[in-house]
């Protein structure tokens, strides 16, 4: 379906309906400007952002996505601040699409003031640029008011990986919110058998929220922590069946022998998902203990489950 009654010529007719008395039109005329890759394309979307219609404001933000350069990316840090909250967020959803380096010092200097809203959307657009000036202004976020500021500051600074941060995310590790927790156990991905935050990433097993435990389950399977097979063999029994999945593949990446029985009883989960990774965590252990526990899945209901059952029994030496 056309966006007009009839379509626009060129630039300069979009140009026209960008200035049209109907805001309707000029809506229209935004989202059509982000299929124009010519610069004053870009300048009719920045001077949509200051339009009295909240509507086309939101337009311009959204279409700006397909438009690069610092330009760009200073009037969309500009707009975070907008009254309309929906404004806002095409601006911040724009800016999490940033992908040019020389934009991040704009950004690093929005996420350092500025509204709440305007400090996280910063945050995560400098997220993937992964830009080592971000470090500093993410360390001092970490104690930021706003959970939604900590938890993307955390962020940052796991994309950054830098050793500066680990004194910082073992603070956040224990934050009172749980999502900030949740992405501090993301963001300690990096982390060294021994180091200070293996320990984190342990006690994150027993968080009280699960979607804590299960992403410190799966963090400790990247790293590959060997001082956290007890925590994960008591993560086979916790009630939510997420945490024993990230735990059974943590356990099958540490070779974990002590975590047949465990695993074992995992292999009668109703939960299709988690038989087909304990079986998979008995297939990495390859011990010939596992066999029994693996053959009475052999014709297991499930496809996945049997295809993985047989690999792991052909890797148990069966």
């Amino acid at each position: 379906m056309p966006l007009f009654d009839s379509e626009p010529d060129d630039l300069e007719d979009l140009g026209l309906r960008a200035r049209s008395d109907d805001a309707g039109v000029r809506r229209v005329a935004m989202l059509a400007l982000a299929e124009t890759a010519e610069p004053e394309a870009a300048e009719l979307l920045i001077a949509g952002l200051t339009d009295p219609a909240a509507e086309v404001r939101a337009a311009a933000a959204q279409a700006l996505e397909e438009h690069a350069g610092p330009a760009v990316v200073g009037a969309l840090v500009a707009v975070l601040d907008d009254p309309d909250a929906k404004v806002r967020e095409a601006a911040a959803a724009a800016l999490a699409e940033r992908h040019e380096p020389d934009t991040a010092p704009l950004l690093i200097a929005r996420a350092g003031h500025g509204s709440a809203f305007a400090r996280a959307a910063a945050f995560r657009a400098l997220r993937e640029l992964a830009a080592p000036g971000a470090a500093g202004v993410a360390l001092d976020a970490l104690a930021d008011p706003c959970p939604v500021v900590r938890r993307e500051a955390v962020a940052v600074l796991g994309w950054l990986r830098t050793a500066a941060a680990q004194p910082g995310l073992m603070q956040t590790a224990y934050d009172p919110e749980p999502e900030v927790r949740r992405a501090t156990m993301t963001a300690l991905v990096s982390v060294a058998s021994g180091a200070p935050g293996a320990e984190a990433l342990i006690a994150g097993l027993r968080d009280t929220d699960w979607r804590v435990r299960e992403e410190a389950a799966a963090t400790i399977a990247r790293n590959k922590l060997p001082e956290a097979e007890t925590a994960l063999i008591r993560g086979m029994g916790d009630p939510v069946w997420q945490v024993r999945l990230k735990s059974a593949a943590a356990l099958g990446r540490l070779g974990a022998i002590a975590a047949l029985p465990a695993l074992a009883v995992a292999l009668a989960s109703e939960v299709s998902n988690l038989r087909k990774e304990a079986a998979a965590a008995l297939g990495e252990i390859a011990d010939p203990a596992a066999l029994p526990a693996l053959r009475a899945v052999a014709a297991d209901p499930d496809p996945d489950v049997r295809k993985t059952a047989l690999w792991a029994i052909g890797r148990c030496g069966g």
